[in-house]
């Protein structure tokens, strides 16, 4: 379709762009940096602290009982933290569950970058994610990190939460999110998953802070999904988000 809406004539996007949504409204940023969350030890630190002196890709992950966030996440673990380091970039899992829970996760998923929670959700209510599913999924096959259709994925997360307790791994209601902040301090980039599907594609966060690489990973499958017509694909530096 063709978007004719005075928005996105502000933005200045072509008239012919097919698009799935606009950019997202970005949080205040000085509100959530005063916010504390917890290192895998139970240590306490302020969200400044985690994020100064890098370009950070913040990953906001739902609970760890969903197949979904496993698949996500198992992907971040593909990118070496020596290359992102080599670039003065740096990525961060912030999850909603408990502090004692992210190490067993960590080990799951091969994760091997930064990891904090928020399990009170102080940060996740100060960046305004939304606290419930907001639409049913029905983009899901955009999605480039998926392993599953839904009904293995539906079989997958049963037998997760069979197989443990569901406190303490996180809000089973509350949603997700991906930023990149620069070390100045700018949020570049800003998304809010509307469901558990929603998540930004790795390629393009790599590229929104600014590194050149798009990983062999997840390239083949993105070319096979509609993700092109997703406003997310765009060169994020045309736009100016306050």
């Amino acid at each position: 379709m063709t978007c004719t809406c005075q928005q996105c004539k502000a933005l200045l996007l072509p008239m012919d762009m097919s698009i799935d949504r606009l950019p997202e409204i970005s949080f205040d940023l000085y509100e959530v940096d005063k916010c504390k969350i917890k290192d895998i030890r139970g240590r306490n630190f302020f969200f400044h602290e985690i994020r100064k002196n890098h370009t950070s890709i913040i990953i906001f992950s739902r609970n760890f009982i969903e197949q979904e966030t496993k698949d996500y996440i198992e992907d971040f673990a593909k990118i070496s933290p020596s290359y992102l380091k080599d670039n003065d970039v740096k990525i961060i899992l912030i999850a909603s569950a408990y502090h004692t829970n992210l190490a067993s996760f960590c080990q799951e998923t091969k994760f091997v970058h930064e990891v904090y929670t928020d399990a009170s959700l102080a940060i996740h209510r100060k960046a305004h994610l939304f606290s419930q599913i907001v639409d049913g999924g029905s983009k899901a096959q955009i999605n480039p990190h998926l392993k599953h259709s839904s009904f293995i994925r539906f079989l997958l997360s049963t037998k997760r939460a069979s197989e443990r307790s569901t406190k303490g791994h996180g809000s089973l209601f509350q949603q997700g999110g991906q930023a990149v902040i620069n070390s100045d301090g700018k949020v570049l980039y800003f998304h809010r998953d509307r469901n558990n599907t929603d998540q930004t594609p790795i390629n393009f966060l790599l590229s929104a802070s600014g590194l050149n690489k798009s990983f062999d990973h997840f390239k083949d499958h993105q070319t096979k999904t509609n993700i092109f017509h997703d406003l997310r694909r765009r060169n994020i530096k045309n736009f100016e988000f306050v």
